[in-house]
């Protein structure tokens, strides 16, 4: 057996999902080629979609591309945009792999070459400062240089990251155990970014970092936030390499404020002071302030 094909053995790859029927299949199987082949297992969580993605899902599943699926119908009361931590929680916590590979189909991978980037980033993952191995990023964010063509950040998405599934387990308990421990039931004063911003939090506890590969036009992660037709023709652009350069690298960019989404023109300070809003209001909120001072230095208010 390859070293590859024994990583690949070990890693689940997760992701929360809502609709996006129409470009899922191909989209599937583009990461499976990033990662070098289809991993140990895919795990996929929806949350409300309509019948015909479950239709598809189903196909996918009967075809072994999904080997674990839930499903909740559109009326369910944890099919709330607002609540959609829960379906991202769930991916990832019942994975039965060492390593969680964690994917949206609206984040378009793209390689050539690299063929040992997933062996490396495993082994990266035993290193004393290494939280995560990672990308997808849509903005700027604090970082600085590490290993040669990598660079340190202090954040994480799961638009795109890699990590042991120990270590997920060990921030989601250390962040909102409790709200866990209750089914998610009452009250959340938690976002719907909840995860991201419990690995910011636990990252910047514990002076550990994800560790990013500086894009170049032979491998490049782009989160798009398309949908549907649109998400078909960003990607046949995408794969044809058309108009990449402004958008790789986006974290060590110094523009903060600016969101940038493959495909769509860049979103400015107006939506920034939006998620800040959002944010600000939740129980993550006093965590959020002083993470803010740091990632967002120009915003305080």
């Amino acid at each position: 057996m390859s070293e590859l094909v024994s990583k690949l053995s070990q890693v689940s790859m997760v992701s929360a999902n809502f609709g996006n029927r129409l470009a899922y299949r191909t989209i599937l199987l583009d990461w499976f080629d990033f990662l070098g082949g289809k991993p140990g297992e895919v795990v996929v969580v929806d949350g409300g979609s309509d019948s015909e993605t479950q239709k598809l899902y189903w196909e996918l599943y009967q075809e072994g591309l999904i080997d674990k699926l839930q499903i909740i119908p559109p009326h369910h009361k944890d099919n709330d945009k607002e609540r959609c931590f829960i379906q991202e929680y769930t991916a990832g916590v019942i994975a039965s792999n060492p390593y969680i590979l964690w994917f949206k189909i609206d984040t378009l991978p793209y390689r050539e070459g690299h063929e040992r980037w997933l062996e490396e980033a495993i082994d990266d993952l035993d290193r004393d400062n290494v939280f995560a191995v990672g990308g997808a990023f849509n903005r700027s964010y604090p970082h600085f240089e590490a290993k040669s063509g990598w660079y340190f950040s202090q954040a994480c998405t799961i638009n795109f990251s890699l990590m042991k599934r120990s270590t997920f387990v060990a921030v989601m308990q250390e962040f909102a155990g409790e709200y866990i421990a209750s089914g998610f039931q009452g009250e959340h004063e938690f976002s719907r970014f909840l995860l991201e911003i419990a690995f910011s939090a636990y990252m910047d506890r514990h002076k550990v970092y994800t560790l990013c590969k500086i894009e170049d036009p032979t491998w490049t992660v782009f989160h798009t936030n398309a949908q549907d037709e649109y998400l078909q023709e960003v990607r046949k652009k995408y794969l044809e390499r058309q108009n990449i350069e402004s958008f790789m690298n986006p974290c060590l960019s110094k523009d903060i404020s600016q969101f940038l989404y493959y495909g769509k023109p860049p979103i400015k300070s107006g939506s920034l002071k939006k998620m800040q809003m959002i944010l600000g209001e939740t129980k993550a909120g006093s965590y959020w302030r002083e993470f803010k001072k740091h990632f967002y230095p120009s915003t305080n208010d």
